[in-house]
């Protein structure tokens, strides 16, 4: 049934009003036990010529309907206006982020993602709603939702978010009303943080390196443009040589880096080398630490902080993959 709701509503689209016609309905384990019930009732209630039990069986058969009406339209309705992803590392968890509004119950909604297994086909699966984050608009008319599921990244590389099914059981728990969706976010998932090798001694700007006097700094080393970057740093002669885009980085004479290079990892594959380089980048990171990261096939990246350990995790994430474009 997923595959075929998938492709009768098509991709979604944001911000998304949630209407009937893509709202699905079936009675929980509650709903079914009850309606077993009520089918008891009626046949004692016959059986026996009670006529109280038959109208409190009736009775109760009309309050099931609009236990049903109601759970429907407390998903029909609600609009989801943004879906994001925060970066992660291989093997950890992708926290999405969903903000919803409207509805009847939005606080009783939930997200989950479902995988079909050979244990549990149709079970739900991965992380439940994390929590749902309630706060009221400016107007006060409406509630907004902020659903958060963790979902797994087992690999590095771009990430996209899969199949999602939303549902409530609001107001009684008696059915069950949801609809899938394709959300349109996505994020970068990193190397994960790996290997038992010490940091690389840092080391001063090598004797043979380029160097120019720049006032009372140095030219150390090239680094791919950013953006923000002056347009007088760039290497406009070597960029007219048909190199990338490239800025000078200067440096004072005394100034000292670390050298994370991926050729200098002798007897590790290609994943083991790129976790290490990002333990050694995350580390620098975080003792404040310059360092310059060598990739195969790129130029050096140099720098500090925490805008250059981004692009550095960014190029490792992407490294070797057919769509990795930094």
């Amino acid at each position: 049934m997923k595959v075929w709701a998938l492709r009768r509503q098509g991709a979604d689209v944001l911000p998304l009003r949630l209407s009937a016609r893509r709202v699905y309905i079936l009675p929980t384990s509650a709903g079914w036990t009850f309606a077993l019930l009520l089918a008891v009732m009626f046949v004692a209630g016959m059986n026996y010529g009670n006529g109280l039990a038959l109208l409190f069986t009736f009775w109760l058969t009309g309050f099931a309907l609009v236990a049903m009406v109601q759970t429907q339209r407390g998903l029909t309705g609600i609009t989801v206006h943004a879906a994001s992803a925060g970066p992660a590392h291989a093997g950890d968890m992708v926290r999405l982020r969903v903000l919803v509004s409207g509805g009847s119950a939005p606080a009783d909604l939930h997200l989950v993602e479902e995988r079909e297994s050979a244990s549990a086909a149709g079970a739900a699966t991965a992380a439940a709603a994390a929590g749902n984050d309630i706060s009221q608009d400016q107007g006060g008319e409406s509630s907004k939702a902020e659903l958060l599921l963790e979902l797994p990244a087992p690999r590095r590389g771009h990430w996209r978010a899969p199949a999602l099914r939303l549902y409530s059981t609001a107001p009684f728990g008696l059915f069950r009303a949801w609809t899938w969706l394709t959300l349109d976010a996505g994020t970068l998932v990193y190397p994960a943080i790996a290997g038992s090798l010490p940091v690389p001694e840092s080391r001063g700007v090598e004797s043979g390196s380029l160097r120019h006097v720049h006032g009372l700094d140095e030219l150390a080393w090239l680094r791919d443009f950013r953006e923000g970057d002056s347009p007088r740093q760039v290497a406009w002669k070597a960029y007219a040589r048909g190199q990338p885009l490239l800025v000078r980085e200067y440096s004072g004479e005394g100034s000292r880096r670390h050298e994370f290079d991926f050729d200098a990892l002798h007897g590790l594959d290609t994943e083991a080398r790129l976790c290490q380089l990002t333990r050694w980048v995350v580390d620098a990171s975080a003792q404040g630490s310059a360092w310059v990261l060598r990739l195969p096939g790129a130029p050096p990246m140099a720098g500090n902080g925490p805008e250059h350990r981004a692009h550095c995790l960014t190029r490792l994430a992407l490294h070797g993959l057919r769509e990795g474009v930094a």
